[in-house]
């Protein structure tokens, strides 16, 4: 199981970090622990880690070299956060797909459920 202390020292975590906390001000994430455990959760529902689950949500464009936005691999963890919400006490569900959402997009994945 990835804790709180392990999931901090990932890169695409330290950025939505960064991210919340210029946008809101504080440290979202310190005042809402809850926000960690929801993608220590997730990560460990795909088997996957913070900063491989983003690497894969991008890959490099022939045709130019540039960055972009991998279509597959969006959809991919667009239903995995689908299927982490049915997984999860109907209670907490909204709010856990709502955190991984915002580590995603925080980290340049424009992703819908």
């Amino acid at each position: 199981m990835m804790s709180e202390q392990t999931i901090e020292g990932y890169e695409s975590v330290k950025a939505w970090r960064r991210d919340l906390s210029e946008q809101w001000g504080g440290d979202p994430i310190a005042e809402e622990p809850e926000k960690l455990q929801a993608l220590a959760r997730f990560c460990e529902f795909v088997g996957e880690d913070p900063d491989t689950i983003i690497g894969r949500c991008f890959r490099i464009r022939k045709s130019d070299g540039e960055r972009v936005i991998s279509v597959k691999w969006r959809a991919h963890y667009a239903e995995k956060i689908r299927e982490f919400r049915q997984h999860s006490p109907e209670a907490e569900s909204g709010r856990l797909g709502a955190d991984v959402l915002s580590f995603l997009i925080h980290n340049g994945v424009l992703i819908q459920v």
